[in-house]
């Protein structure tokens, strides 16, 4: 179910990124709709609305701020190329995720292993570049 869900989100985004050629404003616009749903399922009880501190709220801003950039680069890079292209963006978040916890403060780094899970993410990554550009 989900698999198909997201095949009619990126089938119908690309439709509205080439209608509309206003990529920020359709990435910022599903944001405030993702916003305003969480909001209305709190007032109305449908989610327990989450009791945070103002420390809670900063440790979650850088989190919040590269979610809201990877989202925006997988909806950009389905405006500028094929479907595929963006599939191919969000199958790197997960080296993306990697790399900026060895960048960013506070440094995270994990075991050998969960690195070496990430070659044949690359690899797949690669190939599906290569099998797009032809």
């Amino acid at each position: 179910l989900w698999y198909a869900g997201n095949t009619l989100y990126n089938v119908y985004n690309k439709t509205a990124l080439n209608m509309m050629k206003a990529h920020w404003f359709i990435a910022s616009a599903q944001l405030a709709v993702g916003i305003l749903v969480s909001a209305m399922m709190w007032l109305s009880g449908v989610r327990k609305t989450p009791k945070l501190t103002t420390a809670d709220i900063q440790s979650c801003l850088p989190i919040g701020l590269f979610a809201c950039l990877a989202h925006c680069g997988t909806v950009l890079a389905s405006a500028v190329g094929a479907v595929s292209f963006a599939q191919i963006v969000k199958a790197c978040e997960p080296v993306f995720a990697a790399v900026v916890g060895l960048l960013l403060p506070p440094i995270d780094v994990k075991p050998v292993l969960a690195y070496c899970m990430l070659i044949p993410i690359v690899g797949g990554v690669g190939l599906a570049c290569i099998k797009e550009g032809k």
